[in-house]
């Protein structure tokens, strides 16, 4: 707790012997109510920098208590740009609560005043607190209120900390959509996730909306962008033998998410007839197969999801008023576009390039290179920046501070989706160059676990996703093949597409991706020839067929 005084420490020490979330107190001298009974645990700060000591010696905190009013020296506050003292102190709360944002943001916080100003609860969405509570003063502390709070925080917490590998990253933005995210999750509430192409809200609706639910049915997902208006209504309602030509009996996609979660992702693709069928069993809790008169129930999560102002669309007529309504737009989540939380950009990285290694044809690629290079121990992967730590296990892949900055000041049109790629792409052309380097001596097995990220790759890359893409119509003739699965299928008919290619430009990288990707080629020539690679050819037999000399 962080208070400039004592009295509402000691009120909510007394209260916190009757919970047990831990058994740490570090009070100094005797206990004001308690005698230090086990499960009793109360870290307290009086100023902003004993705030940072106590962080700095428990790891493990939980939640913060965070009074909005302090009294103390100036010399005892936290840095602002308010030059009126009297106000420094009065905001002094909103103060620390910036700086445990900027230096713990995935911290709790629950930020408590005795007094109501105009100001204090908008300050406090801004920077993401979890909980705001008016308390009346020592003689009306509700400690079972204030106790009920902190039980609420923490069931959050514990609920969902990273859901199904889910990377919220510590930007306030990102702490208030996963307290948001996590509280509706559990209401009947329909909820309406908003953000550009790529923000990830399929991914959160699928890995933190779902588990939070606690519902024992299915997640289903639907992409309306993908689906024929003609066919909409028969993909969410279910047909019935007949219904029209060559329909069958089958469920629909709200039947099979009942008791479950349904994603409606861009729903502003919902033809107006299903937006009225939509509304219907929304609010009935029931459906009708299309050739069927008897509605059958159903119990479903809606989450909908939109890149495009549904809003705007209610307006012009292309969305019905009262589904907008009903879709609960006044709870709406909105995912921040990855330009505007650079400050996650690590994190996610280094998420992303476990995952890239995590299993497949990449970590097939890591576990070569660690054997070529004598690396003994588990095999994992880490980021750094700048430079690697001493010691470690595993591959670090390094990436410069300059290139990081570039990363940070780059548009990200495609946000988390283009980031992974980037990660991934950038990681396996730097381990494809190691593994070279291993396999031809020219690497120490002192040098081997640092594996760095060239600055030029990264500089193509990220050039390579600004390049505008130029449609030219080729014809090429492949033959087809039977094989066990249609993914051998796809890549067998990938691979003469690539063989072709790498014959009509005498093995021209570059002039392959211009044909493939468009623009000039060459920041995509590294991706193209790393796709050759993943598919099992061979620049040097190809060049030797086709020159036998």
């Amino acid at each position: 707790m962080i208070d400039d005084g004592d009295r509402h420490i000691e009120l909510a020490h007394r209260f916190l012997r009757d919970y047990d979330y831990a058994t740490r107190c570090d009070l100094p001298g005797p206990c004001w109510t308690c005698e230090r009974r086990p499960g009793c645990t109360l870290t307290h700060a009086h100023d902003v920098q004993e705030a940072d000591d106590a962080l700095a010696r428990h790891a493990d905190v939980d939640v913060v208590l965070l009074d909005v009013a302090f009294d103390l020296p100036v010399e005892r506050l936290a840095p602002s740009r308010e030059p009126d003292l009297a106000k420094r102190r009065r905001l002094q709360g909103i103060d620390i609560l910036a700086h445990l944002r900027r230096a713990r943001g995935d911290l709790p916080v629950v930020l408590m005043t005795a007094v109501e100003e105009l100001g204090y609860e908008d300050a406090a969405t801004a920077l993401a607190v979890d909980e705001f509570v008016t308390l009346a003063g020592a003689e009306a502390f509700d400690a079972r209120a204030l106790g009920l709070l902190v039980e609420r925080v923490l069931a959050r917490r514990r609920e969902a900390p990273e859901a199904g590998g889910y990377r919220f990253g510590r930007t306030p933005a990102m702490a208030r959509l996963r307290r948001d995210a996590l509280t509706l999750a559990r209401t009947s509430l329909p909820m309406l996730l908003l953000g550009e192409t790529g923000t990830g809200k399929s991914a959160l609706a699928e890995r933190v909306v779902h588990p939070a639910t606690g519902r024992p049915g299915q997640f289903v997902s639907v992409d309306l962008a993908a689906i024929p208006p003609t066919l909409v209504a028969a993909e969410l309602f279910g047909t019935a033998r007949g219904a029209f030509s060559g329909a069958v009996e089958r469920p629909g996609r709200l039947e099979r998410a009942h008791r479950g979660t349904l994603l409606l992702d861009e729903i502003g693709n919902l033809p107006p007839e299903v937006q009225r069928m939509l509304l219907v069993a929304l609010e009935e809790g029931r459906v009708t197969r299309l050739g069927e008169s008897a509605p059958r129930p159903v119990d479903v999560k809606l989450v909908a999801a939109t890149n495009s102002d549904l809003a705007a669309s209610v307006h012009a007529g292309g969305f019905r008023a009262d589904l907008h309504a009903r879709l609960n737009p006044s709870a709406r989540l909105t995912l921040p576009p990855l330009r505007e939380r650079a400050g996650d950009l690590e994190e996610l990285m280094r998420a992303f390039l476990r995952r890239t290694f995590a299993a497949g044809a990449d970590r097939a690629l890591l576990a070569a290179y660690t054997d070529a290079a004598g690396i003994g121990g588990p095999l994992q992967v880490d980021l750094a920046i700048g430079r690697a730590p001493q010691g470690g296990h595993g591959v670090v892949f390094v990436v410069a501070a300059g290139t990081m900055t570039a990363l940070r000041d780059h548009s990200w049109p495609g946000n988390v989706r283009e980031l992974g790629l980037l990660t991934a792409t950038a990681a396996v052309f730097a381990l494809a160059d190691a593994v070279r380097a291993a396999e031809e001596g020219r690497a120490t097995a002192a040098s081997a676990r640092t594996i760095p990220i060239p600055a030029k790759l990264v500089r193509d890359l990220l050039a390579g996703a600004a390049e505008p893409r130029v449609a030219v119509e080729r014809r090429m003739a492949v033959s087809l093949s039977p094989a066990p699965t249609l993914r051998q299928v796809a890549q067998e008919m990938e691979r003469q597409v690539y063989r072709r290619l790498f014959e009509e430009t005498d093995g021209d990288f570059t002039a392959m991706a211009r044909r493939l990707l468009g623009g000039d080629g060459a920041s995509g020539a590294r991706r193209v020839q790393l796709r050759f690679n993943q598919l099992g050819l061979s620049a040097r037999r190809l060049g030797r067929r086709r020159d036998p000399k």
